[in-house]
């Protein structure tokens, strides 16, 4: 399967995931933040220089922002008088994912915060409008990574910060569904690369470094780093990847094996691998990102 069709069928669930009137996937969703997006970007945000200590106001967007991940960290870390001078803009591809980010920032006070579509790859938005571009676990899946990787630069002041997370080694969730479908009594392809754009190498910490600083950013820094999420159950995993084990069977499977095996069947045979494997207790996934910035010197422009 060309990384052409996986970014296709990605978007596609991303586009058309549920609305609002299912909590469900809000749920799924948000847990996904907590326990596998946050660590990212609290790293991410470390490395471009934005904390606690932080006493100097910010214009900062958020990058294929899914249902807010930055946007809430700085509601907690930046100091409430530096956050009320400071402007925070959350920018996804996805209608609905938009939706849920304003819900949220409307149900939980997000200060100085606003959601609005945002193609990455064409933003309209101005040159030198922020001071700080942040994209947590994006780029590797941008169908024109390049662009979007301009434009991030485009739309930065001179001395503004670039910062930006991508994978290193497959999730975790990758490495037990290949052992869950090695276990199945039919084959059970699974194609799976580190990325989606046909564009670059994202999961290369040298290819990343080389890359930005061949676009002229200055102080750029470009880290490995493991953390593990727990995972409560079986169940729990169906839950939180179920969007991935579809994505995975539509991209790899035929037609006609989906047909011979539907996603019920599949998630059944999940289960019973995973519980088999674990004893029925919860265990920990690991992730190894990498962590990128760099900083844009005084009138550079792509």
């Amino acid at each position: 399967m060309s990384t052409a069709t996986q970014a296709s069928e990605l978007h596609r669930i991303y586009q058309s995931v549920q609305t609002a009137a299912d909590n469900a996937w809000e749920d799924v969703l948000l847990e996904n933040s907590r326990s596998v997006s946050t660590p990212l970007a609290t790293r991410m945000l470390s490395q471009m220089g934005l904390g606690k200590d932080t006493n100097t106001p910010f214009r900062l967007l958020e990058n294929a922002c899914g249902a807010g991940v930055v946007a809430p960290l700085l509601q907690q870390i930046i100091r409430p008088e530096v956050l009320k001078q400071s402007s925070i803009l959350c920018g996804d591809f996805s209608d609905p994912l938009v939706r849920l980010a304003r819900k949220r920032i409307e149900s939980e006070g997000w200060v100085n915060t606003k959601a609005t579509k945002i193609d990455a790859q064409k933003t309209g938005l101005a040159d030198g409008a922020f001071t700080h571009v942040a994209t947590n676990i994006g780029f590797h899946v941008v169908p024109n990574s390049e662009a979007a990787l301009n434009e991030a630069i485009r739309m930065l002041e001179p001395g503004g910060v670039l910062g930006f997370t991508t994978f290193h080694r497959e999730p975790g969730w990758v490495t037990e569904l290949k052992e869950a479908f090695e276990s199945f009594s039919f084959k059970a392809p699974l194609e799976m690369t580190l990325q989606t754009t046909a564009w670059g190498r994202w999961s290369d910490v040298n290819w990343i470094r080389e890359t930005l600083v061949g676009r002229g950013l200055q102080d750029v820094k470009v880290d490995v780093f493991a953390f593990l999420s727990h995972v409560g159950s079986a169940d729990a995993f169906i839950a939180n990847y179920g969007t991935m084990i579809d994505w995975v069977m539509n991209t790899s499977w035929s037609e006609e094996l989906r047909r011979e095996h539907p996603r019920e069947e599949v998630h059944v045979l999940i289960k019973g691998f995973l519980e088999k494997k674990y004893g029925g207790a919860g265990w920990q996934l690991s992730w190894i990102p990498i962590v990128a910035t760099g900083r844009v010197v005084s009138n550079a422009r792509i």
